[in-house]
C-alpha cells in the first residue's frame, strides 16, 4: 500500500494536499514537513481524503496540528472526501471540535 501527500497547487492563496494511502506513525512525517512549509499569508488549506485508506493516533495528531497551524498562521482549514468511518473517528477523537472552539475563539 502506498502513501503519500501531495501539495496539488498553490494559488491565489489556497493551498491543497492529497492525502493517500496511510497516515500514521511511518508515513506522517512528510505530512508534518508539508504542514509546517505553509506560507503566512495562506488563507485556506484543502485536505482532500478521498484516498486515504487508514489513520492511526499519530496521523490524527498530525491533522490536530495541522489546525493549531491554521490558527496560528491565520489559515482556515477544510477537509474534503472523508468517508463515513474517518469522519466518525475524527468526531469522536474531538478534531471537529477542536476546530469549532478555534473558530470561536477568533470571533
Amino acid at each position: 500500500m502506498e502513501s503519500s501527500i501531495r501539495v496539488v497547487k498553490e494559488e491565489n492563496g489556497i493551498c491543497t494536499f492529497r492525502v493517500s494511502g496511510v497516515l500514521d506513525y511511518s508515513t506522517m512525517n512528510p505530512f508534518i514537513e508539508e504542514i509546517q512549509s505553509i506560507e503566512i499569508g495562506t488563507k485556506k488549506v484543502i485536505v482532500h481524503f478521498d484516498e486515504l485508506e487508514f489513520i492511526d493516533s499519530t496521523g490524527i495528531g498530525a491533522i490536530i496540528n495541522l489546525v493549531h497551524d491554521a490558527n496560528a498562521k491565520n489559515f482556515k482549514v477544510e477537509f474534503q472526501g472523508i468517508n463515513e468511518e474517518i469522519e466518525e473517528l475524527f468526531d469522536t477523537i474531538g478534531v471537529f471540535q477542536i476546530m469549532e472552539q478555534l473558530k470561536m475563539e477568533e470571533a
